[in-house]
C-alpha cells in the first residue's frame, strides 16, 4: 500500500496562509516544506502552492513505497539516473491517484503529466544546487552537480513533451447558449434550479462571470465597497488583496490579474443593488462580513461553492454540460472581441482593449481566448458556407 501523506494550511495571525506536508504520521516532511518556504512561497499563490504540494506528496509517496533514498541522493547532489527517471519515476507520475469515482483510470492526461514533471524537475534541481551551493569555491565536485542539473532538466522537459497536446482553452458558449443561460437562471424563471433564497445571488455571480468577465477567485474577493454603483459611470473595482486578515477561508480566492475598474451596464447595477439592500441584507451576519458574496450562515463564499452552483445548472439543464467560471470568462472575452471587431478596432487595438478589460498584463495572456474566438468563428463560417452551398445545389436541381 502506498504511503500516505497529509496536507495542511496553516493560516497565521496576520492573514498569511501557508500549506505543509505531513507524512502518514503528520509529521512534517522537511526537505519539503523547506523548498516551499524558500523557493515557492514568494513566488505562488496559496492555492498554487496547494496544488504543487499535492505533486511533491506524491513524489515523497514513491520514495517512501520503492524505498528510494531521494532526500539523501537530493542533499547529496548526486540526484537521480536517466534510468531511475524513466523507469521508476516518470510511470508513477503517470498514475491517476483519484481513488473517488466508479472506474479507476491507469493513466492522467499528457498536460496533467507534464505539470507534475514541472514540478518535480524545479524541485529536484533546486535540492541539487543548494547541495552545489554547500561545496567550497572550486570544489571539483561543483562541476559534476552542474552536469546532473542541466541533464536533469533536459530529461524532465523531453519527458513532459512525450506525447503532449496544445492546450485547447476553455470553449466559449454561443450567443444562443448565453442568452439561454442567462434567461433560466434569472430569478424569476420557472426553470430556475435554485432554492428561493439563493435565486438573487446565483443569478449575480453568473452575471458577473458572464457579463465583466471576471475570474472566479475575483467574484469572491469583491466587497460591498467595490461595487462603485451611484454616478454617471457605475463599476466594480477589482483589486489585489492577498493574505487578507480580514478573510476567513482557509482557501483564500487569489486576484491574480492587475488591478482595474471595470464599467457596469445601469441595469447591471440596479441588480447589484438590489441584491446588495435585499437579500444580502437578510443573512446574518452580513454587516459584519465585508466580502459581496456570502453563504447562508454570513461567512464569505468559497471557491468549491461556485462551482456547485454552476453543476446545479448542468444538473437542470445539460445542454451546459461543461459549464465552469472559466468558460463564462472565456465566453466574455469572445463577445467582447466580437463587438470590439464590429466598432471598427483592428485586432492590435482589440487586444490592447481586452487587456485592460480583463487584468492581462501581456498580450500572451489574450492569446488563448483569441484562438478560441477565432475557433468559434472558423465554425460558424464554415456553417454558412455548407448552407450556401448546399442552398445553390438545390437551386439548379
Amino acid at each position: 500500500m502506498s504511503a500516505r501523506f497529509h496536507i495542511i494550511v496553516i493560516r497565521h495571525p496576520g492573514g498569511e496562509r501557508l500549506p505543509a506536508l505531513l507524512d502518514a504520521d503528520r509529521q512534517p516532511v522537511t526537505w519539503i516544506n523547506v523548498y516551499l518556504i524558500k523557493r515557492l512561497r514568494l513566488r505562488l499563490s496559496m492555492n498554487s502552492l496547494i496544488k504543487t504540494l499535492y505533486v511533491l506528496g506524491q513524489l515523497w509517496t514513491w520514495s517512501t513505497s520503492e524505498r528510494f533514498p531521494l532526500q539523501a541522493r537530493l542533499v547529496s547532489g548526486h540526484g537521480l539516473s536517466q534510468d531511475e527517471i524513466v523507469s521508476r519515476l516518470y510511470p508513477w507520475l503517470r498514475r491517476d491517484f483519484q481513488t473517488s469515482g466508479k472506474v479507476t483510470k491507469l493513466v492522467v492526461a499528457p498536460s496533467t503529466v507534464a505539470f507534475r514533471l514541472n514540478v518535480v524537475a524545479k524541485c529536484i534541481t533546486w535540492h541539487l544546487e543548494c547541495a552545489m551551493s554547500a561545496l567550497p569555491v572550486g570544489a571539483p565536485e561543483i562541476a559534476d552537480i552542474q552536469s546532473r542539473v542541466s541533464f536533469t532538466q533536459r530529461c524532465f522537459a523531453t519527458l513532459a513533451q512525450a506525447g503532449r497536446t496544445s492546450a485547447e482553452h476553455a470553449a466559449p458558449l454561443s450567443s444562443e447558449q448565453l442568452d439561454r443561460l442567462i434567461k433560466v437562471c434569472h430569478p424569476d424563471c420557472p426553470e430556475n434550479p435554485w432554492k428561493a433564497p439563493y435565486r438573487q445571488r446565483n443569478y449575480l455571480i453568473v452575471l458577473l462571470l458572464a457579463m465583466l468577465g471576471v475570474r472566479r477567485g475575483e467574484l469572491l474577493k469583491l466587497r460591498v465597497s467595490d461595487c462603485l454603483l451611484s454616478g454617471d459611470a457605475p463599476a466594480v473595482r477589482i483589486v489585489r488583496a492577498p493574505d487578507d486578515a480580514a478573510d476567513p477561508r482557509v482557501a483564500e480566492p487569489q486576484v491574480k490579474t492587475e488591478p482595474r475598474h471595470v464599467p457596469c451596464d445601469r441595469s447591471l447595477a440596479r441588480i447589484l443593488n438590489d441584491y446588495i439592500c435585499g437579500s444580502r441584507r437578510r443573512i446574518p451576519g452580513a454587516s459584519h462580513m465585508p466580502f459581496l458574496f456570502l453563504n447562508r450562515n454570513g461567512g464569505p463564499l468559497s471557491l468549491v461553492r461556485v462551482n456547485g452552483i454552476l453543476s446545479q445548472v448542468v444538473a437542470s439543464h445539460p445542454e451546459f454540460e461543461h459549464l465552469h467560471p472559466h468558460q463564462l470568462r472565456s465566453t466574455c472575452a469572445t463577445e467582447f472581441r466580437a463587438a470590439g471587431l464590429a466598432n471598427g478596432l483592428d485586432d492590435e487595438r482589440v487586444t490592447r482593449n481586452m487587456m485592460y478589460f480583463f487584468g492581462w498584463r501581456s498580450a500572451d495572456s489574450v492569446k488563448p481566448y483569441i484562438d478560441a474566438a477565432i475557433r468559434r468563428e472558423a465554425h460558424e463560417i464554415g456553417l454558412r458556407y455548407q448552407v450556401t452551398l448546399f442552398a445553390r445545389s438545390e437551386g439548379k436541381s
